[in-house]
C-alpha cells in the first residue's frame, strides 16, 4: 500500500470514528426509546456506522452524514420488527405460542412514558426529546412530511399529558 492510500484510509477511519464518538450514544438512546430494546438499538446503530464506513467516500459528501446513519439504523430496527412479526405470525399459524425469552430492559421514566405511545408518535417524540432533532430532521429520518411530524408530536404530547395527569390523581 502506498503512503497516499494509507493516509486516505487513515483519514477515512478518523472521520467515521469522530462521528461515531460524537453521535453513537445519542443515536442508541433514541432508537432504544423507539424500539424498546437497547441491544437491538445498539446493533442497528453499529451496523449503520459499519455501512457508513464502507461507503464513506460517498457519504462524507452528504450534507448530513449522521442523518444517513440514523436513517439506516431506523430501517434496520424496522426490518427487525417486521421479521419478528412475520415469525410470530408463522408460529401462531402452526399452533404454537411464541415465547419471549428476554424481558425488555428497564429504561428511565421518560422512555416508559414514550413506550405507551403508538409507534410513529413514539419515534417522533423520541427523536425530538431524547435526540433533540428538529422537526425537519425527524421528517427526513422517518420519511414523512414536516406536518406529519408536528401532528405526531402534538398527539404524543396530548396522550402523555393525560397519562401524567392520571398518575398524579392516584
Amino acid at each position: 500500500m502506498d503512503d497516499n492510500t494509507q493516509h486516505s484510509l487513515s483519514t477515512q477511519a478518523t472521520d467515521v470514528t469522530t462521528l461515531f464518538n460524537l453521535h453513537y450514544a445519542r443515536l442508541v438512546r433514541s432508537l432504544t426509546v423507539i424500539c424498546g430494546n437497547s441491544e437491538e438499538a445498539a446493533d442497528a446503530v453499529q451496523e449503520a456506522f459499519v455501512k457508513a464506513h464502507l461507503k464513506w467516500r460517498k457519504i462524507s459528501t452528504y450534507d448530513d452524514p449522521v442523518g444517513w446513519i440514523r436513517r439506516v439504523a431506523i430501517n434496520k430496527v424496522r426490518d427487525g420488527h417486521r421479521s419478528r412479526v412475520r415469525r410470530d405470525r408463522a408460529v401462531e399459524r402452526m399452533g404454537h405460542q411464541a415465547t419471549l425469552t428476554s424481558e425488555q430492559p428497564a429504561i428511565d421514566e421518560v422512555a416508559e412514558l414514550l413506550a405507551t405511545l403508538p409507534k410513529q408518535q413514539r419515534a417522533a417524540a423520541a427523536m425530538f426529546y431524547v435526540e433533540q432533532l428538529s422537526v425537519l430532521e425527524i421528517a427526513e429520518a422517518l420519511e414523512v412530511s414536516e406536518g406529519a411530524v408536528k401532528f405526531h408530536l402534538h398527539q404524543a404530547r396530548q396522550k402523555l399529558r393525560a397519562h401524567v395527569e392520571s398518575r398524579e390523581e392516584m
